[in-house]
């Protein structure tokens, strides 16, 4: 037998593995309903996470003032950091709530797809798609991009850890993030995330609804679509616009 064939036979086993551990998993509308939820928590801190940041304008004792208090809020009627490790551990749970459910309908989908079915109505030949049609279409990349982004941004301004961090001075939220934001590539990939946020929340926000049920007629679907536009859109150039300052000086 020779390594490719181990090799496809491997696949083959995790995949059939993959096939049963989907097949023990809640309902569709059920898995959808979980990742509604997930990402509707994930949609409100993105907001409350927005605003905290643009406190960086207000200067650096202002913005260290605020991460202190995030740090300490609870004491001392609780231990100091309890209430920022219960929204942590809240995000890491939805997280891989998120996670497991679009990976099982993702296989779901696939399995789907192989099965014979209808002729797909296709596009007209010139027209082409809309930035948020792209954006529907596109909603396992963006959600990719931003899952990575997560990871470096914990690196580097939560844990310091580097190379993800080039200084890393606990307490100094302020000048840890400006440190961070100087150097162009990572500026750069805070932008490129950013515009994913926008695409994956305008268009995660539209879902939501579809998938609760909350968009029963077209008149609803629209204004849902509009607000998860308006939402994405508003965070995602609020946050874009702290690396653009620090690249340009304007906080320093």
């Amino acid at each position: 037998m020779t390594s490719s064939d181990i090799a496809g036979d491997s696949l083959s086993a995790v995949l059939r593995l993959a096939e049963q551990a989907v097949s023990r998993m809640p309902a569709t509308p059920e898995l959808k309903l979980a990742m509604a939820s997930s990402g509707t928590i994930f949609s409100a801190f993105t907001v409350a996470h927005m605003m905290g940041n643009l406190q960086v304008y207000m200067g650096q004792q202002k913005f260290d003032d605020y991460a202190h208090f995030l740090r300490t809020v609870g004491s001392p009627v609780l231990p100091r950091g309890t209430v920022l490790w219960f929204f942590r551990l809240g995000l890491l749970a939805s997280t891989v709530a998120h996670l497991s459910c679009a990976a099982a309908l993702t296989v779901r989908a696939q399995q789907s797809a192989s099965r014979p079915r209808a002729q797909k109505r296709t596009r007209p030949r010139g027209r082409r798609r809309g930035v948020w049609e792209v954006a529907k279409r596109s909603m396992r990349s963006t959600g990719t991009v931003l899952g990575l982004f997560a990871a470096h941004h914990l690196a580097d301004l939560t844990l310091g850890i580097r190379p993800a961090a080039a200084e890393h001075t606990p307490g100094a939220a302020y000048q840890n993030l400006v440190t961070s934001l100087q150097r162009p590539p990572v500026a750069a990939l805070y932008l490129a995330a950013m515009v994913a946020l926008a695409a994956h929340t305008a268009q995660g926000i539209t879902q939501v609804g579809n998938d609760t049920g909350l968009a029963a007629d077209r008149r609803t679907r629209q204004r849902l679509a509009l607000a998860g536009r308006v939402i994405g859109t508003g965070v995602a150039l609020g946050n874009a616009s702290i690396p653009v300052a620090v690249q340009l000086r304007l906080v320093r």
